[in-house]
């Protein structure tokens, strides 16, 4: 479940970063593979402009050392560049760390901070290059905030130390200090914008994906709860059997079957032998393990269609649909067996169980189940009369 505490939320001011590590390497890894398609193309298109600004130098220095030199430094640079951007599709993650763009931006000084030696005129022209080199850093490569500050810091010093050597007054570091000082506040200001909405999006698409989470979750839970109160209102609490609403509504809809397509239907009642003998001797509670056990047992010769509920108290009601009264005297006297040889365990003294069956059929005259629970009533009454623990036929008069 995603985390929805504000804290874990909250961006560093300086940084423009979440505060919480777990919820900032979750932005990284959502965000990766994006960053590091941009930063590839960024990284492309810097190789690029370098050499083609290659042709500057010449026209400057001609076949000089000079220009051998800012050649040299420059395709290094070129060369680390486009290594950078080919190696970003095989580890993404590179991009959202951010030192190895780092390093490389870093590598690229050293070219820049030749030219006031080898040229020593432009240097108006590298104030420009490198005020339009520390804007591009913050807003055009893309990287971590703190990251790019240090980039923009070394390259600030380094301006500022070739200024020492070169014999810059104190007024003229200080007007030096100002202009380079536009493009970091301008690129910072930029950087931390972009940084702190891509987060604040981040968080407002973690905000919506777990309110989505709790909702599917929450409409879980109501179908569950949904099948479980259909489930509890179909079945005997106890037996886990259907109860009286359950069979009555599975008999109609066989009935209904029976007479579309003229398919047999048997029912049967199941009354427990003396069932109360065993509540007077061993209680309730006993009593109701008893009739779990019998549930247990007479289900295991049924068909998978086959219907058993609970009546009420040690009675039980069986309807066997496209079986005929014949078949349903069978399966009634494998239930009966199944029963006998079932056992129910009380303080080391094995208890053996015993029914009396009651099987009848479907005929034309039958409007509801009340005819046929009427029929087998009488049918156990004559087996209980005979001596119980047998199967008795309520035959359609």
């Amino acid at each position: 479940m995603v985390d929805t505490k504000i804290n874990n939320f909250a961006i560093s001011r300086w940084r423009a970063e979440f505060v919480d590590p777990a919820m900032e390497r979750a932005y990284h890894l959502h965000v990766e593979a994006d960053v590091a398609q941009f930063l590839a193309r960024a990284l492309k298109l810097w190789a690029l402009l370098l050499t083609v600004f290659a042709w500057a130098d010449w026209l400057q220095l001609g076949n000089s050392p000079g220009f051998y030199i800012l050649s040299g430094l420059r395709m290094a640079h070129v060369c680390l560049l486009l290594c950078l951007a080919f190696v970003l599709p095989l580890k993404p993650h590179w991009a959202t760390w951010g030192w190895p763009v780092t390093i490389v931006a870093i590598a690229g000084y050293p070219l820049f901070f030749a030219y006031p030696y080898i040229m020593p005129d432009t240097g108006a022209m590298g104030l420009a290059i490198m005020m339009m080199m520390l804007l591009s850093v913050y807003v055009f490569v893309p990287n971590r905030l703190g990251l790019t500050n240090l980039v923009a810091l070394i390259g600030f010093a380094m301006v500022i130390f070739n200024s020492i050597i070169a014999g810059a007054t104190l007024s003229q570091l200080i007007l030096v200090t100002i202009v380079l000082a536009w493009p970091v506040s301008i690129g910072y200001a930029a950087a931390h914008r972009i940084n702190t909405g891509n987060r604040k999006a981040f968080r407002a698409l973690r905000l919506a994906e777990n309110t989505n989470l709790e909702l599917e979750e929450e409409m879980t839970r109501r179908k569950t709860l949904e099948v479980e109160l259909q489930r509890q209102a179909l079945t005997d609490p106890l037996t886990g059997l259907s109860n009286r609403r359950q069979y009555e509504l599975l008999f109609r809809r066989e009935l209904e079957r029976h007479r579309r397509h003229g398919t047999r239907l048997a029912m049967g009642m199941i009354d427990l032998d003396h069932f109360k003998r065993i509540n007077d001797e061993h209680g309730h509670e006993f009593g109701d393990q008893v009739l779990r056990t019998v549930a247990e047992t007479l289900q295991e010769p049924l068909r998978s269609c086959d219907i058993l509920g609970r009546f009420g108290g040690e009675e039980f009601i069986l309807i066997l649909p496209e079986a005929s009264l014949q078949q349903g005297i069978e399966v009634a006297e494998r239930m009966r067996k199944a029963l006998r040889s079932a056992a129910v365990i009380k303080d080391g003294k094995t208890i053996h169980i015993t029914a009396t069956f009651a099987i009848t059929e479907v005929c034309d005259k039958d409007e509801n189940i009340s005819d046929l629970i009427r029929r087998a009533d009488e049918a156990l009454y004559e087996g209980k009369r005979d001596g119980r623990d047998r199967v008795m036929e309520a035959a359609a008069a």
